[in-house]
Order: structure tokens, then sequence, then C-alpha cells
């Protein structure tokens, strides 16, 4: 976190004070071990002294190292029969959002003449302080889980989650309460444990603009509020397919498919798969001259090259399709609708494709074929399905954690994956010898194993033949006859990346379930399960 001008003496004192006892500087909750609080029998006269704390652990925390406060602590804490461990250099920050977390009740008498409206100023200062670390982080997602007895706050980064920090319940149910009442876009009248809600979240972080999306759900005890941090509205550096993961043989299909004047270009994957990502990097594909208009909730990526258009799903005439049907109106090339949910939405991406525009969308789906099923549920029939000039190309895709180069270690030496070894050797073959297995105890990855994500993905250009299986509704028939000429479903590229040591077998069959030789089988052997 850099320092504003007014702590620069204070910080050169903590940067000496470091250096001499050889320590770094503890910059945020991130620096602690996560269950480590403040000791309770020290909160009273940490919270009057606001400088310095001491934590259940023995380690005192201080921001003024040379101040008379640090040997008064130690006096203390031996008094109440604490051991004073470690003193460590923190900065105010730091040691304010610790203090922070002291339970409220117990210090309820201190702060009697504190008006709700700075407490709403705090609890606001202690929001941005979370975001700004999970940023420092490259975290994607932050999990407020509120039970009776304690609030869990877990981090998501690569798709891992860890415990990030414990912090007493009416802290996080104060922060929820500010972030959707008076932070969001639509802020509503009152938070509301017990109902699920939706937002987005403007916020200023060192100076760049970046969006939150919001979400709570009620839970046994408390409720959940998820803040997934979408990253800078105006400076987002949009990766391109090949850096996402995408073969040169995916990537030639999904150019030339962006390159038609007409018809629709749908993308499927669960959620959190990051198909917003790869439509951005697919909008730079389009042509400067082509006009676009991108129908979103929320808007995720800055496309420099598109009016970008929110909607409120909140209000009827301000959904995917009624702000589709509009879009239509304003003489676009090529629209994307952020997400195909209902028969409507459905039927403006129909409307728009066979009426001489390009039409991005996303749907849910468990592959690229079953892109028609979950089309022809919404009310589109097989006939149109196979029309030549609705349906372009289809893509779908999943995450796959990517291995890390400093501690990966080769399969056979992981205890962990000992079990599946024999399956995995007959499967792979030749190949085996190239498996890599995540790793342990590094510094360059946060003791995570992975440093990144990259997509497995299928893409499927619609040609003649396929438009015949697409009418009869033959899905098992189109499979076939994509795999007689090369094609490559998600499955076989996940396994790739596990082959080529990109990644760990065991990431790859949580995405992709058991790789086993049955399933490459024509049919499948039942009797060999009771041998």
């Amino acid at each position: 976190m850099s320092a504003q001008p007014e702590q620069m003496p204070e910080l050169s004192a903590l940067e000496r004070y470091a250096s001499a006892v050889r320590t770094k500087i503890l910059t945020s909750q991130a620096d602690l071990d996560p269950k480590d609080r403040i000791h309770p029998d020290m909160a009273q006269w940490c919270t009057e002294h606001g400088n310095i704390v001491a934590m259940t652990s023995g380690m005192i925390l201080t921001s003024d190292p040379s101040s008379r406060d640090v040997q008064n602590c130690k006096t203390i804490m031996l008094n109440k029969g604490i051991r004073p461990g470690r003193v460590m250099a923190a900065t105010p920050g730091l040691v304010s959002v610790l203090i922070d977390n002291i339970d409220m009740d117990a210090i309820e008498e201190l702060r009697r003449a504190e008006t709700e409206e700075e407490k709403v100023s705090n609890q606001q200062k202690r929001l941005r302080l979370l975001v700004q670390e999970a940023v420092n982080l490259g975290i994607s997602d932050i999990h407020i889980e509120v039970r009776e007895d304690v609030a869990r706050i877990r981090f998501r980064k690569h798709g891992e989650m860890y415990l990030h920090a414990e912090w007493f319940p009416k802290v996080a149910r104060e922060i929820a309460s500010v972030a959707f009442n008076k932070e969001t876009d639509h802020a509503t009248a009152h938070f509301n444990p017990y109902v699920p809600q939706n937002a987005s979240m403007p916020m200023m972080i060192d100076g760049v603009e970046l969006r939150l999306r919001l979400a709570s759900l009620p839970a046994h005890g408390g409720f959940d509020m998820v803040m997934r941090i979408l990253g800078s509205t105006d400076s987002d550096v949009v990766p391109d397919l090949h850096e996402l993961g995408y073969t040169d043989a995916q990537i030639s299909i999904i150019a030339r498919a962006s390159k038609v004047p007409h018809g629709a270009i749908l993308m499927a994957g669960p959620t959190g798969s990051g198909k917003t990502t790869t439509l951005a990097s697919c909008m730079s594909m389009i042509e400067e001259d082509r006009k676009i208009y991108t129908i979103e909730d929320p808007v995720e990526k800055f496309i420099s090259n598109a009016t970008q258009v929110p909607v409120n799903t909140d209000k009827e005439d301000r959904g995917f399709a009624s702000f589709g049907r509009a879009s239509l109106r304003m003489d676009p090339d090529v629209i994307v609708l952020g997400e195909m949910r209902d028969e409507d939405t459905a039927g403006v991406m129909v409307r728009a494709a066979i009426t001489g525009h390009l039409v991005y969308s996303t749907i849910h789906t468990n592959s690229a074929t079953n892109i028609i099923t979950r089309l022809a549920d919404l009310g589109i029939s097989p006939v149109l399905l196979g029309d030549g000039s609705l349906l372009v190309c289809l893509i779908y895709q999943r995450l796959v954690p990517t291995l890390c180069p400093h501690c990966k270690v080769p399969v056979s030496e992981s205890q962990d994956h000992q079990p599946y070894l024999s399956r995995w050797q007959e499967y792979f073959g030749e190949r085996f010898s190239g498996i890599y297995a995540r790793g342990k105890d590094c510094e360059k990855c946060n003791n995570l194993g992975v440093t990144g994500r990259r997509v497995a993905a299928e893409v499927i250009w619609i040609d003649e033949q396929g438009r015949e299986f697409i009418q009869k509704g033959d899905t098992f028939g189109w499979e076939k006859y994509l795999r007689n000429n090369g094609w490559q479903s998600h499955r076989e590229h996940a396994i790739d990346l596990a082959a080529e040591g990109i990644s760990d077998p065991l990431d790859v069959e949580r995405v992709i379930g058991e790789i086993n030789s049955a399933y490459a089988a024509s049919s499948f052997n039942y009797a060999a399960l009771s041998e």
C-alpha cells in the first residue's frame, strides 16, 4: 500500500526499526495468522492508546516502536498473566483495522459520543481497506460468511478459497449494511440479511475506479455476502484468446466467425468460467468500423470499441430483452447480449441474428452441443436452429488451475497422488512422464501450488452437415461426426493440459471427472468393476 505524504515520517521510523530487528513492516491482515486477534484482556488498553495492539499469540504490533507504550504494554501483559511475544512494526492502518475489530459491545461506553453517521463513515473506511487488501493480493472474490459467533472473511484466488481473517459478527453485519445501503449504484432502503439481494458497486482504490458485484444470501445463523472484483472500468488489459488458453485451431474458427456479417456466436460454461473475459477478447477481433453494443449485468470489462449498456434486472423495462430490442433501433452491426436467461431474451437473439446483425451471447450448459438443447428449451424450433442464417459458432469453456513453475513436482513424487498413479499410467502411457503435481510451501504462489487458470474449451463451426444433425435433434450423432473430423472436446483439451505438465491431473479431474481409459472405450465394461 503506497504511503500518503503525511505518513512518510512515521513510515520512515517504522522502516528504521524493521531494518534494525531484521523484520518486515506488517501492512495488512494478510501478514497475520487469520485466527490471531487482539487479546480480550488487552482490548480496553489498546483502544485507549490507538497505536499499539497485543494479540492472543502474544505478538505486539505497534506503529510507533520508539514509544514508551511498548514497554508499558509488556508490563501490563505480564501483570495479566500474558506472555509477551515479539514486537513487530505495523502501519497505522493495520493497527486501526485490528482495533476496529474489537467487540463493539465491550467498549460501548467509549463510543457513546460517536454519531451514527460517524459509525457508517468508519465502516466505509473498513470496507475500502478490505477491498484494497484483496486487490493487492490479486483476489477475484471476497466472501463474508456471518454466523452467530463469528464472521469469516475468505478470499478466492485462481479459483482457490482460503481463510483471510475472522471478525466479530457485528462488525461484518455493519459492513454488509454499508456496502448495500451506501455504496451501490441502486442503494436499497436497507440491507436485509433474510432475503437474497444483488447490486453493483463502484469504488475508488489508489486513484483507480473499480467495480464490484455484490450478492447476499441468508444462511442458518446469519448470511453470506460475496463481492466479486470486476476490475478497472477504464484500464483493463483484456488478454487475447491465446493467452487465455485457446488452441490455434480454435482461435482460427472464432476469428473466422467474427468476420461474418450476421448470425449468432454463442458461448456456454458454468458461472465463474471466464465467459465475460473471453467475450471481451472476441470483441477485439471485430473491425473498428463496425458498431458494437453490449448489454451487460453489470458492465465488467471495459471495451474501448463498444457502447456498453448496464441493465437493471429489478426493472422489467431495463432487462436484457428490452435493452436488446432498443439496441436494434440504434443501427448496430454487432450486439452482445450478456446472458440468455429466458425466452424473451432468446427471441431477441434470434431476431437480431436473422435480420443482418452479428450477435454474441452466453448461456449455461455443460457442452457446446448442449447449447442447441438449451435453445430448444427456450422455445426456438429445431427448424429455425438449423437455418443457415442463425447459428455460426458454438463455444464452451471451463477453467483449469495452472501449476506454479517454481514448486511443481513430478506426479510420481507426490504422496497425495499415489492412489491414482496406476490409473493415470494406463491412460497416458508414454505421456505419463510429463505429468506434474502441485508443490508445497512455496512463497512464489502463496502456498497455493498454482499461479493462474487456463481455458479448457471446445469450439464448433456450424457447417451444413451440422445443421442437419441440429434439425434432427441428434446430438450424439453430431458429436461422433465432429470427432471423425478432428474436433477436440473440452475434456480432451483439459487432459492435454495435464499431459503437458501445465495442470495437476487432480485439478483436471475436478473439472471433467475421472481420467480413465473406460471413458475412451466405445462400450463400458461393467464386469471389470467387480474384479
